[in-house]
This record gives C-alpha cells, sequence and structure tokens, in this order.
C-alpha cells in the first residue's frame, strides 16, 4: 500500500517526467540580424528566424556573436565517433617521431633540472653555505637562507628523480 506522501512523491515525479520530455522536444530558432550579422539562438520562434533540424548528424556549432561569414561550421559526428577506437590509431612512424619528441623534451628538462640541482648543491655547501655581507652566520636571515636553499634542493632532487623515471618509462 502506498501512503499519501509517498503517492505525492510519486505524481510529482511522473509530472516533472513528462515536463521534462516536454523539454526535451522544444524546438530551436537561428536568427541572424542582418544588419550586424549576430547569431542568436532561442526556443521562441522570431520573424525571420529559421527552425532548426533535431534530426540532422551534422550539428551547428555557434560562433558567439561575431557574424559568420562562411556559412555554418558543421562538423560530422561520424568523424567524433572514431576516436579512441583502431580507426584512430596513429601510423607507427608517427608515433615513434612524437615518442622521439617526448623523449627529447625530458631529456633537455632533465639536464636543465640536474644543472639546477649542482648549482643549490654548491650553494648549499653541506649545509653551511657562506653567509652573505649582511648575515652573521647564525643571524635568522641566514638560517631562513640555509633552509630556503635546501627546499630548493629537495626540490630539484625530486623533479630530476620524477624526470628519471618518467623516461624509463617510454618505450623504446
Amino acid at each position: 500500500m502506498f501512503s499519501v506522501k509517498s503517492s505525492a512523491v510519486a505524481r510529482l515525479v511522473a509530472i516533472s517526467l513528462a515536463l521534462a520530455a516536454g523539454l526535451a522536444q522544444a524546438e530551436i530558432y537561428k536568427y541572424v540580424d542582418p544588419v550586424t550579422g549576430t547569431v542568436e539562438y532561442t526556443n521562441q520562434p522570431k520573424k525571420g528566424a529559421v527552425r532548426m533540424s533535431t534530426g540532422d548528424t551534422l550539428s551547428e556549432i555557434p560562433t558567439g556573436n561575431k557574424p559568420n561569414r562562411g556559412g555554418a561550421v558543421k562538423v560530422s559526428t561520424s568523424a567524433n565517433a572514431s576516436a579512441g577506437t583502431a580507426a584512430a590509431a596513429v601510423d607507427s612512424s608517427t608515433q615513434k617521431t612524437r615518442d622521439g619528441t617526448r623523449r627529447q623534451v625530458l631529456a633537455d628538462e632533465l639536464a636543465s633540472e640536474e644543472k639546477l640541482l649542482n648549482e643549490a648543491r654548491v650553494s648549499y655547501n653541506n649545509g653551511k653555505p657562506l653567509p652573505l655581507a649582511d648575515e652573521g652566520l647564525g643571524s635568522p636571515k641566514y638560517i631562513d637562507r640555509v633552509k630556503q636553499i635546501e627546499q630548493t634542493m629537495r626540490h630539484h632532487e625530486r623533479n630530476v628523480a620524477s624526470l628519471k623515471q618518467e623516461l624509463s618509462n617510454l618505450k623504446l
């Protein structure tokens, strides 16, 4: 048995679904202002507006408020359907070129990070960097700078390790 409360909820859900189905079937109109070329999409019929077909296999991409000089921009939905399938696979020579480029970018980044790491290590001087002119050996400013140099060094160490890992994960 349904209670009055649950049947009222059921009616509310049914009405909501009916309204949603009606909205899904709403017609869309495209209006292009003849003077400015501004494109407007609306669900209300307007003088000079063209009703857009919902059954087309091509979908129109709105171009904002800029005049569309070359006609409507069309995209085939069938072209997007092949994404992620064997038909969308890249040939092996293209993939080798991409892999080589990626390997080179990673190698360049690794060299840069290793250089920065070496500079940070030299500056750190085993935890005893040389004090600057305005620092005393145990001053708070000196201690803060030593901590900052150590953090920078650890950061570069993590980057070097990550880049080496990334390079080792690449297929040969």
